[in-house]
């Protein structure tokens, strides 16, 4: 008979789910199929809203909600300035509640 932990545990591995194979370019520096949201999900957000395709925002768009994405945006010191920008654009986000626009970006100068 297994313990509570055991199942709890047992259900939170369940409910962790691997990504599709597209993204795997902009996961270059770790092992992707180990990538599982959503413990990871700002890391991927973030890494699609950076470096993502037509084909991953859409993947992005319909896998995590508005507000989940707006708050990456709003939070994030790892995406550029320049996609921080476009973001709050597209999601009606002031300027003034992005992080990385007041707050300096982990990104060296030469990634903006």
């Amino acid at each position: 008979m297994l313990k509570y932990a055991q199942i709890k545990k047992k259900a939170a591995k369940e409910t962790l789910t691997s990504l599709p194979d597209f993204p795997k370019p902009y996961f270059w520096e770790i092992d992707f199929t180990q990538l599982r949201l959503p413990r990871r999900q700002t890391y991927v957000i973030e890494r699609v809203l950076e470096y993502g395709d037509d084909q991953a925002i859409r993947w992005l768009k319909a896998t995590f909600s508005p507000e989940t994405i707006a708050g990456v945006v709003r939070h994030s010191r790892r995406i550029s300035k320049n996609t921080a920008n476009l973001w709050a654009l597209v999601l009606d986000i002031p300027k003034e509640q992005i992080r990385c626009f007041s707050t300096p970006s982990l990104l060296t100068p030469d990634d903006s």
